[in-house]
Parts: structure tokens; sequence; C-alpha cells
């Protein structure tokens, strides 16, 4: 059963951050075709970055290894 409280992410919602992430990295050119093809803005100042965000999800896949190999054992 979905936890009604959380809400679905889809892929649009990750545009502003991968066009921050390609202006970040001095990829203006691709930045550029990329927003003109998704119609993506830049992201808030205060928004993580995809790589925070990237950075949480390598940590938590990482304890819930740790945890799901220790039921195991």
């Amino acid at each position: 059963m979905a936890d009604a409280g959380i809400r679905r992410v889809v892929p649009s919602d990750l545009y502003p951050l991968v066009l921050g992430f390609l202006r970040d990295n001095q990829l203006s050119e691709v930045a550029n075709k990329f927003a003109k093809a998704t119609g993506a803005t830049q992201q808030d100042a205060n928004a993580s970055s995809l790589l925070d965000i990237y950075s949480f999800w390598l940590n938590r896949s990482a304890s819930w290894e740790g945890c799901s190999q220790s039921i195991r054992e």
C-alpha cells in the first residue's frame, strides 16, 4: 500500500537540477539545448544540487544494503 503522504516524483522534476548541473560544469551549449528541448528553467538557488541528491541516494542505498545483509546473517 502506497503512503498517501509521499509525492510521486516524475522525470521532469529533475530537469532543473540537470540544467543546473550542466551549467555548473561549463556545459553551456548542452545546457541550452537541454533547456530548449525540455522547457526546463534554472533551479531555485536554495534547492539541493543533483550531486547532493545522488550522494544522499548512494548513502541511503549503502545503509539499506548493510541492513539487509545483517538481516540475512
